[in-house]
């Protein structure tokens, strides 16, 4: 087990490989990346359901084998430090993208 892991990360799926990068529909993704990607938020006071788009950085890179299928995931932190594992074929990952393109790092708005 990997003790320099970080605590606030939830244990690997099982039978999952940590990669250093990845390539998903086309796009390159690798530790250290700034990623947006969507979230199902519920709201139960109206019982509905809506996305929202969040963005994290990239803290570790992990394929999952999932009955023969790889299914690559991302353990993130937010900007509050708080840990999101986002599963590329769900979470529609993506860089994260302005209304003119590509947002810079350390980008103010």
């Amino acid at each position: 087990m990997n003790t320099t892991r970080d605590p606030r990360l939830p244990r690997p799926m099982n039978h999952a490989r940590e990669v250093s990068q990845l390539q998903h529909q086309g796009q390159r993704f690798q530790v250290g990346q700034r990623i947006a990607y969507d979230v199902r938020v519920y709201e139960y006071k109206k019982d509905r359901t809506h996305d929202e788009r969040q963005e994290a950085v990239i803290v570790e890179l992990w394929i999952e084998d999932w009955h023969g299928r790889d299914l690559p995931y991302a353990e993130c932190l937010t900007d509050n430090e708080t840990a999101s594992r986002v599963w590329f074929h769900r979470d529609n990952a993506g860089t994260p993208t302005g209304v003119t393109g590509p947002v810079p790092a350390n980008a103010l708005f």
